[in-house]
C-alpha cells in the first residue's frame, strides 16, 4: 500500500471552483506513480489503477454545504485516522485546509488564502472554522503549503504560527487547454465580431464586478463589449440589473458558466482581460489569459502582482476612475497590448502543474524522513 495518504474527500468532477481544479490536477499528476493512496467520493476517478483509490461510503461528502462540511470535519477526526492506520500510511497530505486535529501520523495541509477572515460577511459559517478550528489544525501539522508569499505573510500575521514551517509553492495552469493553439474550425461563440474585454470570476463582492462595470460604463469605448464569465444564481439579480442603471446594459454580457475549451476560445479572441479583484491568495485566470495571448489589466492588490509580475497593466481596484483610465489605455494602445502579450507568454512559463507537483512531492518526502528540518521557505 502507498505510504502517503492523499485527502481528496472534497474533490468531485462536477465542481468547477478553483480549489477543485487544484486538487484535480494534482490527482491527475500523482496517480501515475505508486506513492499515494487517494481518499475520495468520486468513483469516476477509478480506472485500471483502482488499488490506488479508497472510495468513501458517503457519496455527498464532497459537497460544499454546512451539513457535508460538518460530516467531513468529523470524518477527518475518526474515519480518516482509522483508514490511515489500517492501510499503514506514514503521512497525510491535504491539498486543502482540512486534516486531523489530533494526528496519528505527520500531516501537511494547504492553506490557499484566509478569505473567510478578510471577508466574514461573504462566508458567515466557514469564518468560524477559520477562527477556531484552523488554528489548532495549523499547530498539529508538521508543515503548511501555501500558494504565494502574500498568503504566507497573511497566515503568519493572523495565526502567529512561526513554529510551523510554511512552504510557498506556486500553482500551475492547464497548459493543455489554455494556449495559443486553435483547432481548425474551432469557435464556440457565433456572436458578431464586436471587440470585447473579458472578465472571469465569481459574483462575490470581493471580485469587484460592480466597480468594473461602472468603470466600463465611464470608459469612452462605445464599440467595446464587456463579457463576464462565472456561475450565476438568483441572488445575483441586482448585479445583473446594474448595467441598466448605468446605461451600458447592451454592451455588458453575462455569459454564466463556460467550459474550459470555450473559455480558452474567449481568451484568444478578447482584446484584453480584466481582473479587478480586491483579494486573491493566488489568481489563476490572469495566467490562463496570458497563456492564450490575451493582454491583462489587473488589480494591484494582495497576491495578484506577485503572480502577474511585469506582464500586466495595474489599476487600483478601489478607484473606478483609475480602472476606467486603464481600460481606455489598454484598448486604445495596440503597442501596449502587444508588449503585454509578449510579457505574458514569457511569464506563464514559471507556472506549470508539473513543477508544482514535483515541488510538493519534494516537501512531502522531506517530512517522511525521521529528522525533519524546521523553518520556512
Amino acid at each position: 500500500m502507498a505510504e502517503i495518504a492523499f485527502d481528496a474527500s472534497s474533490f468531485h468532477w462536477s465542481r468547477s471552483d478553483g480549489l477543485n481544479r487544484y486538487v484535480g490536477e494534482l490527482l491527475r499528476y500523482y496517480r501515475g506513480g505508486d506513492r499515494f493512496c487517494f481518499y475520495t467520493t468520486d468513483s469516476t476517478l477509478v480506472g485500471a489503477d483502482s488499488q490506488k483509490f479508497q472510495i468513501l461510503k458517503n457519496p455527498t461528502l464532497y459537497r460544499n454545504d454546512f451539513k457535508n462540511n460538518l460530516r467531513r470535519l468529523i470524518w477527518h477526526q475518526i474515519g480518516l485516522p482509522l483508514e490511515i492506520i489500517k492501510n499503514k500510511q506514514k503521512l497525510l497530505y491535504s491539498p486543502v485546509f482540512e486534516g486531523m486535529l489530533v494526528p496519528i501520523c505527520p500531516q501537511i495541509i494547504t492553506i490557499h488564502d484566509i478569505l473567510p477572515i478578510r471577508f466574514p460577511d461573504v462566508y458567515p459559517r466557514i469564518k468560524y472554522y477559520f477562527k477556531f478550528v484552523l488554528p489548532q489544525l495549523i499547530r498539529s501539522s508538521k508543515a503548511i503549503i501555501t500558494t504565494s508569499d502574500y498568503t504566507k505573510k497573511e497566515i503568519l500575521d493572523y495565526y502567529n504560527c512561526q513554529k510551523t514551517p510554511i512552504h510557498v509553492v506556486y500553482q500551475g495552469y492547464q497548459e493543455d487547454v489554455f494556449n495559443l493553439q486553435v483547432e481548425d474550425g474551432e469557435e464556440f461563440f457565433n456572436s458578431p465580431k464586436t471587440p470585447f474585454m473579458l472578465c472571469v470570476g465569481e459574483t462575490r463582492p470581493y471580485k469587484n464586478l460592480r466597480r468594473l462595470i461602472e468603470a466600463f460604463g465611464r470608459a469612452n469605448c462605445p464599440n467595446l463589449e464587456l463579457r463576464i464569465v462565472g456561475n450565476l444564481n438568483k441572488r445575483d439579480r441586482p448585479l445583473l440589473d446594474y448595467p441598466k442603471t448605468l446605461g451600458c446594459h447592451q454592451r455588458v454580457k453575462f455569459l454564466g458558466f463556460v467550459p474550459d475549451d470555450a473559455l480558452a476560445d474567449l481568451y484568444r479572441r478578447a482584446i484584453a482581460f480584466a481582473f479587478p479583484s480586491l483579494y486573491e491568495g493566488f489568481g489563476i485566470p490572469p495566467l490562463e489569459a496570458m497563456a492564450c495571448g490575451c493582454p491583462v489589466l489587473a488589480s494591484n492588490q494582495t497576491a495578484i502582482p506577485e503572480v502577474c509580475g511585469d506582464a500586466a497593466l495595474y489599476i487600483n481596484p478601489y478607484d473606478v476612475d483609475d480602472m476606467a483610465k486603464g481600460i481606455v489605455q489598454l484598448v486604445n494602445n495596440a503597442q501596449l497590448r502587444q508588449h503585454l502579450q509578449q510579457r505574458g507568454l514569457q511569464r506563464v512559463q514559471s507556472f506549470r502543474y508539473r513543477q508544482m507537483g514535483d515541488r510538493i512531492l519534494n516537501i512531502l518526502d522531506h517530512y517522511l524522513t525521521p529528522n525533519q528540518a524546521n523553518g520556512t521557505d
